[in-house]
């Protein structure tokens, strides 16, 4: 008679999707030419978006560069803004879902509420300029995910492209990648007849997101 024993060894936890979410990675490109970070994000989305969209919204300012992902469905509007000038029919602007993530060279402060604070005020003045109404901030806060600092704000507003405002949730946090920091940011916009799942699901995609720079230093 043969008995088979079994070693007690500690059981890994194993990460549970939650249900109508799927779980994706992406890696920051390398380009060297414009300091563009390197590492990888990986986090879940919704199940929807089943089309990432990548590409580099250019600038003409110092550090201005920005390398952007995009989770969209892909049933949604697919263009690509991109230059210090965006013209009309260049960028999406109606029925809005998607989450779009970008990496931005930065100064490496940390997140912070009076960060948020004055981000807010830049925001504010932006609308302003642009004739539209205030921003009405639903909640901010500073989260701790996966050992980042995050900023969260949840909001109701336009942005430098769209005078209407419309519900959206940004995520702020900074990374180090060898002497440089960039600034990583999760724009989350719902710019529909029903957004009353943005701010849940926004929160279930940010409990998962880890960054890693690891093997990039």
């Amino acid at each position: 008679m043969l008995f088979l024993v079994a070693c007690s060894s500690p059981k890994q936890e194993v990460a549970t999707v939650p249900a109508g979410f799927v779980e994706r990675s992406v890696a920051f490109n390398t380009r060297p030419s414009r300091q563009t970070s390197s590492g990888s994000i990986s986090l879940y989305v919704p199940a929807k978006y089943d089309t990432l969209l990548t590409w580099a919204d250019e600038s003409d300012t110092p550090m201005g560069d920005k390398a952007k992902y995009r989770f969209v469905s892909s049933r949604g509007c697919l263009l690509q803004e991109s230059g210090f000038f965006k013209r009309e029919g260049t960028y999406c602007r109606d029925t809005l879902d998607r989450l779009t993530i970008s990496a931005q060279q930065s100064s490496g402060a940390e997140e912070s509420l009076e960060a948020v604070d004055r981000r807010i005020r830049y925001w504010d003045e932006v609308s302003k300029s642009k004739g539209s109404a205030a921003l009405v901030v639903k909640s901010k806060k500073i989260d701790v995910i996966h050992g980042r600092t995050f900023s969260v704000v949840s909001f109701v507003g336009g942005t430098e492209l769209i005078a209407e405002p419309y519900e959206q949730v940004r995520a702020t946090t900074v990374m180090h990648v060898g002497p440089r920091s960039w600034e990583v940011v999760l724009h989350f916009e719902c710019k529909q007849a029903d957004c009353r799942h943005l701010t849940e699901q926004a929160y279930t995609t940010l409990q998962s997101v880890r960054i890693d720079t690891t093997a990039h230093r």
